[in-house]
């Protein structure tokens, strides 16, 4: 019995470590590879064709080749009891894991002459990754278990960009409306003595 637990045990942790492998979120990374990859030859303009060509296309073949695994770890953190837990390490510390490995890159290949996208890059990343979190929130851009296609992936995403830019809004009014309700609540009590 023990060891029937024991190998119960191995295998839920050997499947928690492999998840970002069997998980590899392909739809993810095909659609950032192709995102940034245009985004980085944009923001480098001012440079030579050739050099602005080089590094859209290092950044292209490395966000294929690895943002489906960062994608995996951050629908991973779905599983996180802890809601402030599974949005920092879905929205920070993922995230920012694969911007430094993907600068390190770009050092090496690129040289100094890279540096210029650091704060941009950061903002980028940052910003990006509230809006997966938002996504794999409400269901899309998933692989898996409880995934659905690309095509219905892609037709949700509309809606919930428009959710994604509607909530700081709501939460804006939601919090002044509860603000002016206590205030009026303050008077009307001071009003009362």
């Amino acid at each position: 019995m023990i060891s029937n637990t024991k190998f119960r045990l191995s295998t839920a942790d050997a499947s928690s470590w492999l998840f970002p492998l069997t998980h590899w979120n392909w739809k993810v990374a095909l659609m950032t590879a192709v995102l940034r990859g245009l985004a980085c030859v944009a923001a480098l303009r001012h440079m030579e064709t050739h050099a602005r060509n080089h590094f859209g296309v290092v950044e292209a073949a490395f966000v294929l080749l690895t943002c489906g695994f960062f994608s995996a770890l951050q629908q991973q953190t779905l599983q996180i009891c802890s809601e402030l837990l599974a949005w920092f390490s879905c929205v920070v510390v993922v995230p920012l894991t694969s911007l430094g490995c993907d600068a390190a890159l770009h050092f090496w290949l690129d040289g100094r002459q890279t540096r210029q996208l650091g704060v941009a890059a950061l903002v980028f990343t940052v910003l990006s990754a509230t809006f997966h979190w938002h996504m794999i929130r409400n269901g899309a851009l998933l692989v898996g278990e409880e995934s659905g296609s690309l095509g219905t992936d892609l037709k949700r995403i509309p809606r919930l960009t428009a959710s994604y830019f509607a909530a700081p809004v709501i939460w804006t009014w939601k919090l002044a409306s509860a603000m002016i309700a206590k205030d009026e609540a303050v008077v009307a009590m001071g009003a009362g003595d």
